[in-house]
């Protein structure tokens, strides 16, 4: 029987090094998003969709550094960095904003980082199989 790998110091120091590469891409993305809303007029619907897509492809990237970065159970990896990313980007964007607000968004934004982080491990799983 093959041993469980459990998870190590230098697996979590890599999960957390990719969340962090995953909430400065999110926050290049916001600014981007600034400047253009600036010079446009969306509506808050389109904003807020844009602003998801800017969270996935962040989680897509980290997701993409714990694949480089760590071995092994990439689906439980992605799960944790997911959990972390929510947690760290609630911390940085609450303390943008000026102070911190709990309300059901913060289960949307956990929910959100969680399936997106599921679903891109999935894939690199997926695509993982087919090039070998």
């Amino acid at each position: 029987m093959q041993k469980i790998k459990s998870m190590n110091k230098s697996n979590f120091t890599a999960i957390l090094k990719a969340c962090l590469i995953g909430i400065i891409a999110t926050l290049i993305g916001v600014v981007i998003l600034a400047v253009i809303l600036k010079f446009t007029d969306l509506s808050s619907n389109a904003i807020g969709y844009i602003n998801d897509i800017i969270k996935a492809l962040s989680i897509f990237l980290m997701v993409m550094f714990i694949k480089k970065w760590t071995d092994g159970n990439l689906l439980v990896k992605s799960i944790i960095g997911g959990l972390l990313y929510a947690v760290l980007s609630f911390l940085i964007f609450s303390i943008l904003n000026g102070g911190f607000s709990f309300n059901m968004s913060i289960v949307y934004d956990l929910l959100f980082s969680l399936i997106s982080a599921m679903i891109v491990a999935v894939i690199f799983n997926i695509i993982g199989r087919k090039n070998v």
